[in-house]
């Protein structure tokens, strides 16, 4: 039973709540990781080209971005559940619409309507951890959330290989609906409101509009937000060019395809164990900026590898996991300062939070989409621009007045 709402608010959070969110998080996860092995299978299947395939992986981290600005006002004006409750069964309903797609445009839909959908796991889950937590155990608790959810997608793309090999590309997708709909009984079941107070204004078209422009305006929340937002163009470059690099050029099998990725996902596993641990011992910023200082040298490396022409799975691996073990140290941190600088408006500085990472990611995916040659240098060129970009737009936030 969903632990009263009153209690949750006078500080006795029940442990189970960061499981919930890490179990909502997951399934989220699997929505792309799990149908990522079937990407290079399908421009055949359907008749088409790579770039319109990987319009399925773009547009969904599009919708993804744009449905959080809406989602997040409205959990401040009508709870943080129901809107959770809603959007997670339209998450069960999109995945049965996309296991019976019956060609590439009806796919894209699918998937795009997903994207809609699926935002609300990436701006509630912030705004219910920013509803609870302080600032040291908010970094607590996204460290130990990263960790936990780093399992995921480091064997969904291993499971969905065997799936895709075993059923076919559209039983990822039945599967993906299964769990969508357990997750959504789930919340609407153990959930319970941690909103303390509904703002019944928060819709109001100025009160909308002038959220986000506050928030667009403050030099501190947008620099530690387009941080982490350009790191994750980077990440979601990997996932959307990967299956390609690794599968298509470099002979990999698609059912093997996960252990590659599993590596990846272990040096944000390891990020994320680290985190909090450090998180403890070292100041928020002292992480932050080594987060920041080892993903920028290791997509330098990834550059450097592909320049030489010394790519195989392993020299490409190698660097890719470093950058992501990077990103795992900034996400346990800019978040928080963030937060910090937004001051009042969860709802609004969670939505925008997340677009502006998820746009990041869609960004990187439509890049690497649009450039895409068969070769791995439109990849590495993404990350090594993500990695300087999110630099840039770290230090002017760094030292900064809260209220700049």
């Amino acid at each position: 039973m969903a632990a009263p709402a009153e209690a949750v608010r006078r500080g006795a959070v029940p442990r189970y709540i960061p499981l919930l969110l890490v179990s909502v998080t997951s399934a989220v996860i699997l929505s792309t990781d799990l149908y990522t092995p079937s990407l290079p299978h399908l421009p055949a299947y359907f008749g088409t080209d790579a770039a319109t395939v990987q319009l399925t992986m773009s547009l969904n981290l599009a919708a993804f971005a744009f449905g959080q600005l809406v989602l997040g006002p409205l959990s401040d004006r009508v709870g943080r559940r129901p809107v959770f409750v809603v959007a997670l069964a339209g998450f069960a309903l999109t995945s049965i619409a996309a296991a019976l797609a019956p060609d590439i445009d009806s796919l894209i839909v699918a998937r795009t309507l997903m994207g809609l959908a699926t935002c609300a796991e990436a701006v509630l889950g912030y705004a219910v951890i920013n509803d609870l937590y302080d600032e040291r155990d908010s970094a607590r608790v996204l460290s130990a959330y990263g960790m936990a959810i780093a399992i995921t997608p480091a064997v969904a793309p291993f499971i969905g290989g065997y799936v895709h090999v075993w059923f076919g590309w559209r039983a990822n997708f039945v599967l993906l609906a299964a769990i969508a709909a357990l997750v959504t009984l789930l919340v609407a079941r153990f959930l319970p409101e941690t909103l303390a107070t509904r703002d019944l204004g928060a819709l109001a078209p100025r009160r909308f509009v002038g959220g986000y422009g506050r928030l667009l305006g403050s030099r501190v929340f947008m620099g530690y937000t387009l941080t982490t937002g350009l790191l994750l163009g980077g990440l979601f470059a990997f996932v959307t060019e990967g299956p390609f690099l690794l599968i298509d050029r470099l002979g990999v099998p698609t059912e093997r395809y996960g252990l590659y990725y599993a590596v990846m996902i272990g040096g944000y596993f390891l990020s994320s164990l680290t985190a909090n641990r450090l998180v403890k011992r070292l100041s928020i910023d002292l992480l932050l900026g080594a987060g920041l200082a080892i993903q920028a040298a290791s997509a330098a490396a990834l550059l450097a590898v592909v320049l030489a022409d010394a790519v195989a799975p392993w020299t490409l691996m190698a660097p890719v996991s470093a950058f992501v073990f990077g990103i795992g140290w900034v996400f346990a941190t800019a978040p928080v300062r963030a937060f910090g600088a937004a001051g009042s408006g969860g709802g609004h500085a969670a939505a925008m939070m997340g677009f502006v990472q998820m746009a990041g990611g869609a960004l990187g995916a439509q890049l690497v989409g649009l450039l895409h040659d068969g070769t791995a240098l439109p990849f590495a060129a993404t990350v090594a621009g993500s990695a300087a970009l999110s630099l840039a737009t770290y230090f002017p936030a760094r030292g900064a007045p809260v209220s700049a």
